[in-house]
C-alpha cells in the first residue's frame, strides 16, 4: 500500500486499546468522546469538527488496516501539502458515520473543510491511501463496515478543483487491500469475499478507468472459509507480487489462497483453488500458523503442514506437526521449500529442522513439565511403519528458581531467556549419529516474535 511515509496522528492515546477490534466489537468506542487536544493543529482541527457537528461528536476508529486513528494526517496532494481526515458521529446519532477532509490554508495556517460525507454505516472498517486514478496524488479508499453481515462497502474519495468528491463502488467485501498489481504505476483495489448464501467466495480486482470503476478480473477462493486470519500483500516470488490470504474454516482448520495478476494472460489467478472440491485443499492444515516472510528476503512464504511420523489427522498438539515454509513459482506452478521447522505455540518458540532429521524424527510434548522432545523414528522389517526410538533432544522451559537448581547438574544448557523464563535443552544421546551438537541446537532454536 502506498503512503508509507504518511503520519498517523493519534489524538487519543486510548485509540491503541481498540486496534484489534472486529466489526462487532466497537461498542466501547461509541461511548468515547474526544478530550480537547493541546497542539495548535490538533486544536484547530478539533474546533472545526466541533463546529461542524454542532458542539457534540463521537470519534470513530477504523478497526482494521494500517491507520487506526479517528483523525489522520496524510499528504494526499503530494509533498508539502497538509491534509487530514476525520471520522465521527454527530451527538448520539449512531445511524450514520461522517468523514471530513480538511486542508491547512497556507496563508492563514488554519484548517478548513474541503469535503464532508455521510455514510449509513455505524462503523469504519479501514481507510487506505493510494494513487488509483494516476493523477500523481493519493486518493482515500474507505471500507465502511457493517456489524450485521460482517462485510463492508467501499467508497473512493478524490481531490478535484479545490474539493473532495465521493465515488461509491457497488462492491461488498470481507477484506480489502491496495497495490499496483499490473505494473502500470497506479494502485488497484483488491477485495476478497467469504461465501454468503449462494454467493461463493470470490476475489475481485478493481481499477479506475475513464472516471468509473472497472472489474479487471475475478478468481474463486476456498468456499469453506468463514473469515480471514491474515491477509498480506507483497512479493510471492522474485518476479511476481500478489495477495496471500490465510482463511479460517468452520472446523477450525486453515487454508491459504494466493491471488495474483497474470500480466501476460491479463487474468486474476488463484492457483491453490481446486475446482472439484471448491477449496484450497493443498494448503489445508489444522494449525494456526499463517503465511509470512520467514527468512527476511521480502517474499511471502506459505506454510505447508503435515503431522509428524506416528500421528495421523489432527495431531495431539500443534507442535507435533512439521511446518515446511514454501515459495510459490508462478511460472512453473510449483512450490519450493525454504525451511522446515516445528513450532511450539504454547511456550513461544520454533525449532528449525536440520536436513539430516527430515523424515527421520518425531516429536512429543509434555505439558506437565513444559518439555518438548525429539525422537529418532526407526523402521524395521518387523515394524515397517516405524516407531519412536532413542530420544535425541529435549527442550524444557524453567522459571529462574527452577533453572538455578537444574543448571547445577550440567545436563542442560541455555538456549534463551525472556521475561524471567529460561529455555534450555539437553542431549540424552550425544553419541548418536543423529544427535545435534550444542551449537547446532542453539542455532536452530528461535523465540517466536510478537507479530
Amino acid at each position: 500500500m502506498r503512503g508509507k511515509a504518511a503520519i498517523a496522528a493519534l489524538l487519543l492515546s486510548v485509540a491503541l486499546l481498540f486496534s484489534g477490534c472486529s466489526f462487532a466489537g466497537l461498542d466501547a468506542q461509541t461511548l468515547m468522546h474526544a478530550p480537547k487536544p493541546t497542539g495548535t493543529d490538533e486544536a484547530d482541527i478539533q474546533s472545526l469538527l466541533d463546529k461542524t457537528a454542532g458542539g457534540q461528536l463521537t470519534l470513530k476508529y477504523p478497526s482494521h488496516g494500517e491507520y487506526r486513528s479517528a483523525i489522520i494526517l496524510h499528504s494526499m496532494r503530494g509533498s508539502g501539502s497538509d491534509e487530514s481526515v476525520a471520522f465521527y458521529q454527530k451527538g448520539d446519532d449512531s445511524s450514520a458515520t461522517n468523514i471530513m477532509f480538511m486542508q491547512k490554508d497556507k496563508k492563514s495556517g488554519k484548517w478548513q473543510s474541503i469535503g464532508s460525507f455521510s455514510n449509513p454505516s455505524s462503523q469504519v472498517d479501514r481507510i487506505c491511501f493510494g494513487d488509483i486514478n494516476g493523477d500523481g496524488s493519493d486518493e482515500a479508499v474507505v471500507g465502511w463496515g457493517s456489524s450485521l453481515n460482517n462485510a463492508g462497502v467501499i467508497c473512493i474519495y478524490y481531490y478535484d478543483k479545490g474539493s473532495m468528491h465521493e465515488l461509491k463502488l457497488n462492491q461488498n467485501y470481507t477484506d480489502m487491500e491496495l497495490m499496483d498489481f499490473d505494473g502500470d504505476g497506479k494502485d488497484e483495489i483488491f477485495t476478497a469475499d467469504v461465501t454468503v448464501g449462494d454467493q461463493p467466495a470470490t476475489a475481485h480486482l478493481l481499477r479506475i478507468k475513464n472516471g468509473g470503476v472497472e472489474v479487471m478480473g475475478t478468481a474463486p477462493l476456498d468456499t469453506g472459509v468463514t473469515k480471514y486470519a491474515s491477509v498480506r500483500t507483497g512479493m510471492i516470488n522474485k518476479e511476481q507480487n500478489g495477495v496471500v490470504l490465510d482463511g479460517v474454516k468452520a472446523s477450525n482448520s486453515m487454508v491459504t489462497d494466493i491471488v495474483y495478476w497474470d500480466r501476460k494472460r491479463k487474468t486474476l489467478e488463484a492457483p491453490f483453488f481446486d475446482s472439484e472440491s471448491k477449496t484450497a485443499k493443498s494448503t489445508a492444515r489444522n494449525t494456526s500458523v499463517v503465511s509470512k516472510d520467514i527468512n527476511g528476503d521480502g517474499i511471502i512464504n506459505i506454510p505447508i503442514v503435515v503431522p509428524m511420523p506416528g500421528y495421523s489427522g489432527t495431531a495431539a498438539d500443534e507442535a507435533d506437526n512439521l511446518t515446511d515454509w514454501e515459495r510459490y513459482d508462478t511460472d512453473t506452478g510449483t512450490l519450493t521449500r525454504i525451511v522446515s521447522m516445528v513450532i511450539n505455540y504454547t511456550d513461544g518458540y520454533r525449532f528449525i529442522l536440520p536436513e539430516k532429521w527430515r523424515g527421520k524424527i518425531t516429536t512429543k510434548i509434555d505439558p506437565a513439565t513444559r518439555s518438548f522432545s525429539f525422537y529418532q523414528w526407526q523402521k524395521s522389517p518387523k515394524n515397517p511403519g516405524g516407531a519412536a526410538g532413542p530420544q535425541l533432544l529435549r527442550i524444557q522451559v524453567f522459571t529462574k528458581k527452577e533453572w538455578a537448581k537444574k543448571s547445577e547438574s550440567g545436563a542442560y544448557f541455555l538456549l534463551s531467556e525472556k521475561d524471567s523464563i529460561i529455555y534450555a535443552a539437553e542431549r540424552p544421546a550425544p553419541g548418536n549419529a543423529m544427535s545435534l551438537t550444542k551449537a547446532e541446537t542453539q542455532n536452530a532454536f528461535e523465540l517466536l516474535s510478537t507479530e
